[in-house]
C-alpha cells in the first residue's frame, strides 16, 4: 500500500537492506492481508480531532476464517485517505497532520467498551497512559470476556504512530508477530490537526504546503524556505487557553513579598485565578513607580482588574500598596452581588449590595461561617436594612445602626442598595475596617419570603481588595505563599470556546501533571525546560484536544463552510498463529524524556544542550536513562517533524554508573527521513518537512539482522538529537518497543 521500507541497520548486523523483505507480501511462509477504515474524521481549520472513535468489524470473511482460532499480525500498513467514486485519495499530512493515533483490536471473547476517563480504574488509567500520549475525554476500554485464554483476546497496535506514520515500517522480523485470538472488531483514537489553507492547498496531493492563520505563541516560520510546517503541530498555548495554578496566591496591600512571581504569564494567571474574573488587562515591562513583580489596581467602575507585571528588580522600588487613597473589592456573580470601596482620606467605607428584591438577603462580614458571629447587613424583602450579630444557626442580636442610606432601589425583580459607614465599627460587635484590608472572607444568605428567618439558601465568598487606579498609586502585590521549587507546580488548562461555528460550546478542564524527574533520569529538569512546570508550559499535547481550535480567541476559525472529512485507512498482513513458528511480541514504552513531550529552545551558545553542528546548524540534546526488559524485536523511536534528527539507545549495565554514549554499547540508532529529498518512493507520501522513522528490527541472519538483545534489568541509555534552529512546542522522546 505505502511501498517498499527503509530500516535501521543494528551496528553488527550484516546486510539488512539487501537481506531483509521490505514489502510483507515477501514474508516467508504465506501472508494475506484484509483492509479496514475508521468511521469519519471531520474538523474545520485549526481544530484538534482527538477521540475515541466506534469500532468497526472485520471483513466477515476473515472473521469466519479465524474465529476459534489465532491470527499473527506480522504487521500493519496506514494512510489517511478520502473515499471517492473512482477510489481512495490520500490525503497529505501537511493537510491534517496525525499528532498520534492508539487503536485495539478485539476478538470474541473481548468486547469494546466507551468510558469517559474518570471511570477508569487505576490499572486501565496507567495502561492508556504508559502508551505516553495521554488521555482524550473518551475512550474504549477492551475487557477480556475469558479469563486465562491461552493467547490474547485483544491487541494495541502503534509504534511511529505520529507523523511518521505512512511510511514507517510497523512490523516484525519474520517469526515474531503480534497474535489475538478469534478477532472480530477494531478501534482506533485518532488525534489529527487540521493544517489545511483552503485557498492555497489542494486535497489530491502532492500538494505545496502554504500556511494558514497561527496564533501569536506559534514557533514556526511562516515565509521562505523554512515555512514547511506549520506552527499548530506543535499545539501552543492560545489564549483561549487558561491556566489555573495550584499554588497559593495571596494580595498584599502593605509592605513586599517573601516569594514573587517568576513571569508575566504566571502573574496574569494567577490574578486571574485569585480574583475569579476574565476581565483583565495585563500588562508589562520596566516601571520604577511600580512594585517589583505582579501588582494590580481596580478600575473605578471595579469590573475590570489592571495587573502589571514589573522586570525591574531593586530595593528602591515601591512597597505594596505605597501612596494609594481608595481600594475596593467586588464579588459578582454570586447569591448577593456585593462591592466595597474604602476611602482612606475620609476612612469611610462604601458597601453595595444586590439581591433579589421579593426576599429578604444578608451578608455577613469576616467570617466563613454563622459561628464565627459576625457583624451582618440584612435587607428584608421590604427593603428595611438592619445590622445584626449572627449566632450559630440562630438569629442572633440586633445592634444599633452604624449605616447611612445613600439609595435603595428595585429593578425589576432585583434590588440595589447603597450604604456608608466609618471604618471604625460603632462597637465591638460591629467589624472595623482597616485601611490595610487585602481580603475579607463573607458568608451570604437568602430567605424564602419577605420577613428575615431561616435561610433558603447560603454560601461564602472572598472580597479581594486592590487599589483603586489613582496616579502614584503602586498597586497591591500579589505574591506567591510559598516558592514553589521549579517543576513542582501543576494545576489546570481550561479550554474557553469563543462560540464560533463549529467550535464546542463547553468549556473543558485538563489537569496538568507533567513530572520531569530529576537525573540520572532525565536531562529536562535541571535545564528547566517549560514542560516541566505549568508556569512556563508554552505547548504541547496538554494544550490540545477534541475541538480545540489552535487560534487565538480573537481569531475567527476561517473557511467555517469547508470541513474537512476523510478516513484513516489500516492494511493489516496476517498469518494463521502457528505456535511452532510464531513467537508472540508484546508492546512496551520508554520516555527519554519525562513527561515524553518536552520543548526544543531556538538555541544560542549559552544555551545548556545547544551545539552547533559541521553544517553551522544549532543541535539540541537531551538524555534520559532506564532499565530495560526482555529480549528486543523492534524498536520505533517516535519524534516529531520538523525537530527530530537522532535517537540512540545504548546498552549500559546493572547500574546507572558511567551510563552514557561513550561507555555504552549501542544497541540502535535511528535517523529520520524527510521528505522532499527524494529518498521516499511513494511520491504521494515525499512531502517537504515530513518524516518516515526507519526502525532497528532484531531476527535471524538470513534476514541481515542481529539476534533480539536480552536487556531484561539492564540500565539503558538514551540520547535524542532535535533541530533548534527554531524553537519548537511538544517534541516528542518517545521509544516505543516491542519484545519477548
Amino acid at each position: 500500500m505505502n511501498g517498499e521500507y527503509l530500516l535501521s541497520q543494528t551496528p553488527n548486523a550484516n546486510r539488512t537492506k539487501e537481506l531483509f523483505p521490505a514489502q510483507y507480501r515477501d514474508y516467508p511462509n504465506g501472508v494475506e492481508y484484509f483492509d479496514l477504515y475508521s468511521p469519519p474524521i471531520v474538523s474545520l481549520y485549526s481544530q484538534v480531532f482527538w477521540k475515541g472513535l466506534p469500532p468497526v468489524p472485520l471483513p466477515a470473511d476473515v472473521v469466519e476464517r479465524y474465529a476459534g482460532k489465532g491470527m499473527a499480525v506480522v504487521g500493519f500498513e496506514m494512510d489517511q485517505v478520502r473515499r471517492t467514486a473512482t477510489g481512495d485519495v490520500s490525503v497529505p499530512i501537511s493537510v491534517a497532520y496525525n499528532h498520534h493515533f492508539e487503536s485495539t483490536m478485539v476478538g470474541s471473547k473481548a468486547r469494546l467498551q466507551r468510558m469517559d476517563v474518570d471511570e477508569l480504574n487505576g490499572e486501565e488509567k496507567a495502561h492508556f497512559l504508559s502508551m505516553g500520549h495521554g488521555l482524550p475525554k473518551d475512550v474504549w476500554v477492551a475487557r477480556n470476556l475469558k479469563a486465562g485464554n491461552a493467547i490474547p483476546t485483544s491487541q494495541s497496535f502503534g509504534g511511529a504512530n505520529g507523523g511518521e506514520y505512512r511510511k514507517s515500517f510497523h512490523g516484525y522480523a519474520p517469526g515474531f508477530a503480534q497474535i489475538i485470538d478469534s478477532p472480530t472488531q477494531f478501534q482506533i483514537t485518532p488525534m489529527q490537526i487540521d493544517t489545511w489553507n483552503r485557498d492555497k492547498m489542494n486535497l489530491t496531493g502532492p500538494t505545496k504546503f502554504v500556511p494558514g492563520p497561527v496564533p501569536r505563541s506559534s514557533l514556526a516560520p511562516t515565509h521562505g524556505a523554512d515555512a514547511l510546517y506549520s506552527g499548530l503541530l506543535e499545539c501552543p498555548v492560545t489564549t483561549r487557553i487558561r491556566k489555573v495554578i495550584d499554588s497559593a496566591y495571596v494580595s498584599r496591600m502593605t509592605g513586599s513579598c517573601e516569594h514573587s512571581l517568576q513571569s508575566a504569564a504566571e502573574c496574569f494567571e494567577a490574578v486571574k485565578a485569585i480574583f475569579g474574573t476574565d476581565n483583565v488587562t495585563d500588562d508589562s515591562g520596566s516601571d520604577a513607580s511600580k512594585p517589583p513583580g505582579c501588582s494590580v489596581t481596580r478600575q473605578a467602575a471595579l469590573l475590570n482588574v489592571n495587573v502589571y507585571f514589573n522586570m525591574l528588580q531593586s530595593s528602591s522600588l515601591p512597597n505594596c500598596g505605597q501612596n494609594i487613597s481608595r481600594t475596593a473589592a467586588q464579588v459578582t456573580p454570586s447569591l448577593v452581588e456585593v462591592k466595597v470601596t474604602l476611602d482612606f482620606h475620609q476612612e469611610v467605607a462604601k458597601i453595595e449590595l444586590e439581591g433579589p428584591a421579593s426576599v429578604w438577603f444578608g451578608v455577613g462580614f469576616n467570617a466563613t461561617a454563622m459561628s464565627d458571629a459576625p457583624w451582618t447587613i440584612v435587607v428584608d424583602g421590604f427593603g428595611k436594612v438592619t445590622e445584626r450579630r449572627l449566632g450559630v444557626h440562630v438569629a442572633g442580636e440586633p445592634l444599633p445602626a452604624s449605616l447611612t442610606l445613600v439609595s435603595n432601589i428595585v429593578a425589576g425583580d432585583r434590588r440595589k442598595l447603597e450604604v456608608t459607614r466609618p471604618f471604625a465599627g460603632a462597637t465591638k460587635k460591629h467589624y472595623t475596617f482597616s485601611p490595610s484590608l487585602d481580603r475579607l472572607d463573607i458568608i451570604q444568605a437568602i430567605g424564602g419570603g419577605s420577613e428575615f428567618a431561616y435561610h433558603t439558601q447560603k454560601s461564602a465568598a472572598s472580597l479581594l481588595f486592590a487599589p483603586v487606579g489613582n496616579p502614584g498609586a503602586s498597586g497591591a502585590c500579589i505574591c506567591a505563599k510559598t516558592s514553589a521549587p521549579f517543576g513542582s507546580a501543576k494545576g489546570k488548562l481550561t479550554y474557553q470556546p469563543v462560540q464560533q461555528p463549529g467550535e464546542a460550546g463547553k468549556a473543558d478542564v485538563i489537569n496538568f501533571d507533567n513530572n520531569c524527574a530529576p537525573q540520572p533520569r532525565t536531562d529536562l529538569l535541571h535545564m528547566q525546560n517549560p514542560t516541566c512546570d505549568i508556569r512556563t508550559y508554552a505547548g504541547g499535547q496538554i494544550a490540545c484536544h477534541h475541538m480545540w481550535s489552535l487560534l487565538d480567541a480573537d481569531q475567527e476559525i476561517p473557511w467555517v463552510d469547508q470541513p474537512l472529512e476523510y478516513h484513516l485507512k489500516f492494511r493489516f498482513w496476517v498469518q494463521p498463529y502457528n505456535p511452532a513458528y510464531h513467537t508472540y511480541v508484546k508492546r512496551t514504552t520508554w520516555g527519554i524524556a519525562s513527561p515524553v513531550e518536552y520543548d526544543v529552545p531556538r538555541c544560542h551558545a549559552n544555551i545548556e544542550g545547544c551545539a552547533q553542528s559541521d553544517d553551522g546548524n544549532w543541535v539540541h540534546t537531551i538524555t534520559g536513562t532506564f532499565k530495560g526488559g526482555g529480549h528486543l524485536v523492534a524498536a520505533h523511536f517516535h519524534c516529531h517533524a520538523p525537530t527530530c534528527l537522532s535517537v540512540a539507545l545504548y546498552k549500559c549495565g546493572s547500574s546507572t554508573d558511567a551510563c552514557n554514549s561513550k561507555t555504552g554499547t549501542l544497541l540502535c540508532r535511528e535517523n529520520p527521513v524527510y521528505g522532499g529529498e527524494g529518498k521516499v518512493d511513494n511520491k504521494n507520501m515525499d512531502e517537504p518537512g515530513f518524516i518516515l522513522q526507519p526502525p532497528c528490527l532484531w531476527g535471524a541472519p538470513e534476514q541481515g539482522l542481529e539476534p533480539p538483545p536480552d536487556v531484561d534489568g539492564i540500565f539503558l541509555h538514551a540520547v535524542k538529537t532535535a533541530n533548534a534552529t527554531y524553537g519548537h512546542h511538544g517534541e516528542m522522546a518517545w521509544l516505543q518497543m516491542y519484545y519477548y
